[in-house]
């Protein structure tokens, strides 16, 4: 009988790619005796998330057994104790930690060690020797873009986990290459989620097939799908972005379905979604628009598949929507973004698969695939 399984990442909170995730890794693992684990005990199966444990009670509870202890996916490598603990708060209590501690970096440090009840700076690495012996250790396409802009303990903490580990491999080129800078070989393999047809194709047809996105359906035969970033929130950014989003419509003659894909703090915002649909809504009275209530994982999948293109400036919603063969663009600052770090290194298409804003109103987010 193989040893339990042990998933450990960021599906303690709501985010759709995180939560993916956790599927991908499951079903890469099919019939072991699987636990799945983070930072904090959360139960997200309203959202097709997971029951998840916190770590500290897995190990408790197993620390006799063989295990294999995988840590799933996402940029796991540079999210920082403060990062993790703010996105673990609901929106109040993020709100009252960043007015309280954002510009005090010591006592933020200390905040989030208190809140996680964990040393590690880098709370998603766990090294072997901080595990039971009998534990394996494996890093799954994590992803580390910003790797190189890590202070230099972060790097130290980082690298040792890593070298403890029975097998890592990481997402995209830029991580692979920082981490071979510092003398670690990793082995560069595509995000789960580029399966995700694959794997769950038919339990998202069945989601489109009832409920909400069926309803959808009869009300709008075509759509682009479109999602933001709370931190592409302000009046100015969402203005400009909604003209865009109405040529984007128009060349393809569909309506435009907003959606959320992340309700923990610093993803996205509802509010930020009104204000992007009224501002749609004055720029073109007469453009079917709908926004998807659902926040579950299947669901947004299902409205990914079905799309005539995705703009966003979610990397899961990007990757989603390829697995369909939908057109998408991923919406980055830069080239450094860890979006394009990821399309950059996997993306076939001519196309270039992410854009910018200054691009997107130069015409360059159109979905015609070379």
């Amino acid at each position: 009988m193989p040893p339990r399984l042990i998933l450990f990442g960021a599906f303690d909170r709501h985010n759709f790619g995180d939560l993916l995730l956790g599927h991908c890794a499951l079903a890469a693992r099919p019939g072991r005796d699987t636990v799945f684990t983070g930072l904090a005990s959360r139960d997200l199966r309203a959202f097709d998330g997971h029951r998840v444990r916190a770590l500290a009670e897995v190990v408790a509870d197993f620390q006799g057994e063989a295990a294999d202890f995988v840590h799933v996916g996402g940029e796991l490598l540079t999210t920082t104790a403060w990062e993790a603990a703010v996105m673990l708060q609901s929106p109040e209590a993020a709100r009252a930690a960043l007015a309280a501690y954002d510009r005090q970096p010591i006592a933020r440090e200390a905040w989030a060690r208190r809140v996680l009840d964990c040393p590690r700076r880098l709370p998603y690495l766990v090294s072997a020797g901080a595990l039971p012996p009998r534990w394996r250790v494996h890093f799954d396409a994590v992803g580390g873009s910003g790797f190189a802009g890590l202070a230099a303990e972060l790097q130290a903490e980082a690298l040792a986990a890593l070298r403890g580990a029975a097998t890592f491999s990481v997402r995209d080129r830029v991580t692979r290459d920082a981490l071979a800078a510092a003398g670690l070989d990793a082995r560069l393999v595509p995000d789960p989620a580029q399966r995700t047809r694959e794997r769950f194709g038919q339990l998202i047809e069945a989601r489109t097939a009832a409920g909400e996105l069926a309803a959808l359906r009869a009300r709008m035969p075509d759509w682009i799908a479109v999602q933001i970033a709370a931190a592409w929130g302000d009046d100015a950014t969402l203005a400009r972005l909604a003209q865009a989003v109405v040529g984007l419509a128009r060349d393809r003659g569909t309506g435009v379905v907003l959606f959320r894909a992340g309700l923990a703090p610093w993803h996205d915002d509802g509010e930020v979604l009104d204000r992007l649909a009224a501002q749609i809504a004055v720029a073109a009275p007469a453009l079917p628009l709908a926004r998807l209530a659902s926040v579950a994982v299947f669901d947004i999948c299902g409205l990914l598949a079905q799309a005539r293109g995705y703009l966003g400036t979610s990397l899961h919603g990007w990757i989603v929507a390829r697995s369909f063969g939908v057109p998408a663009r991923c919406l980055v600052e830069g080239a450094g973004a860890k979006a394009a770090c990821y399309i950059d290194t996997w993306n076939p298409d001519v196309v270039p698969g992410w854009v910018t804003l200054d691009g997107l109103e130069r015409g360059e987010g159109t979905f015609d695939e070379a």
